[in-house]
């Protein structure tokens, strides 16, 4: 059985599917096709073991191997979570990976631990974003780049950081992206935006954070926008090429609990 259901006309779809049919491969081109066209899928209730999400993952692309296998633990928790900090900055608009030569094509997360407030995962669809912007605003951000780093989404979390702050997050790579992605495959545009966003190029600083800001406001007005309401076992995989997506707030002493899995990017942004 395969069932898909689209949740609203720009963004978001629900598919009913087996856990067999899922982790066989049976339907990976058609879940691959609802990923670049969808930019969110949801599958309720499934409730994969470790084992089932990395099997699925494996149908659709590269699983990114992290530790001993594909899934990591996305938590506030540091006993739980080695990555705990850092994690504060999902509470902002991001894109996996900006800060590499090829952000990862996909991100998958099954819900183990729910927050008792706050907590829905949203997705914006920056296709979308793109084919409603302006005829003008199109042509001005047509050449414009932009550089990335994890300093940029840090800083939101910790504003006035240490100087050994500073130099650990500097030990990251960072990297100059165009604001608009020409998607060599489809052919398609989309928006490479979100909190690891510095600075645009060849702009003066006010001038370049008023831009960022206001594209970014842009993208994810709500009709370009999912957002999922978790329940326990829920599985969200989103387009990570055509996306960007955050946590909502929820109580940092919080044990909400995610695995993750991430594909490995396939194309470098140009």
């Amino acid at each position: 059985m395969f069932e898909a259901h689209d949740i609203s006309p720009r963004v978001g779809t629900r598919i009913t599917i087996s856990k067999a049919d899922l982790t066989s491969g049976k339907y990976a081109g058609d879940i691959e096709e609802l990923l670049k066209t969808r930019s969110a899928l949801v599958f309720k209730e499934l409730f994969l073991e470790d084992e089932e999400q990395l099997a699925f993952a494996n149908t659709i692309g590269t699983v990114t191997l992290l530790g001993d296998d594909g899934v990591s633990k996305i938590s506030l928790d540091p006993t739980v979570s080695d990555t705990a900090d850092y994690t504060r900055g999902a509470f902002f608009w991001h894109i996996d990976g900006a800060n590499d030569v090829y952000p990862a094509k996909a991100t998958m997360l099954t819900a183990k631990t729910l927050s008792e407030w706050g907590g829905d995962t949203l997705i914006a669809n920056t296709y979308a974003a793109y084919d409603d912007l302006p005829d003008a605003d199109k042509e001005l951000l047509s050449t414009l780049k932009v550089r990335h780093a994890l300093e940029a989404s840090q800083r939101m979390v910790h504003p006035d950081p240490s100087y050994a702050e500073l130099q650990r997050w500097r030990t990251r790579p960072s990297q100059t992206h165009p604001l608009v992605w020409h998607h060599a495959d489809s052919g398609l545009k989309s928006l490479v935006l979100g909190a690891t966003a510095y600075y645009v190029h060849d702009m003066s600083r006010e001038d370049s954070d008023a831009l960022l800001c206001r594209v970014q406001e842009w993208a994810t007005q709500d009709r370009f926008v999912y957002r999922h309401k978790w329940n326990v076992g829920d599985l969200l995989v989103w387009d990570n090429t055509g996306t960007m997506h955050r946590a909502d707030t929820y109580s940092l002493e919080s044990k909400r609990l995610m695995h993750r899995t991430t594909l490995e990017g396939e194309e470098a942004l140009g």
